[in-house]
């Protein structure tokens, strides 16, 4: 499941920002996105003030998904490290109210 949307976020050192967006949402939500045997991943282009934000959560056990920027379509790939996400599902709302 992807979840892409852009947020009004200041930064100045990219890693801090993303590891710290991490925290919150596997805090929040009990997902792994980062570590050993992950059950999504995530990617953000940092432009100051706004920032673009993918969240996948793997809905699928060995199928990793990810946007293609240029062409706006979903490529999968088999991957055995994918694990997928048991939990519940966050709304794409509560996503950004948590970051």
């Amino acid at each position: 499941m992807m979840y892409k949307f852009t947020k009004k976020i200041s930064c100045d050192n990219p890693q801090k920002c993303s590891s710290d967006i991490m925290n919150k949402l596997e805090t929040k939500f009990k997902f792994k996105i980062h570590g050993k045997n992950p059950e999504g991943h995530i990617s953000i282009y940092h432009e100051n003030s706004n920032h673009l934000i993918w969240i996948f959560l793997y809905d699928k056990d060995g199928i990793n998904e990810s946007e293609n920027t240029i062409t706006k379509q979903i490529v999968k790939v088999k991957s055995d490290k994918v694990i997928k996400f048991k939990g519940k599902f966050p709304t794409l709302d509560q996503i950004k109210q948590t970051i």
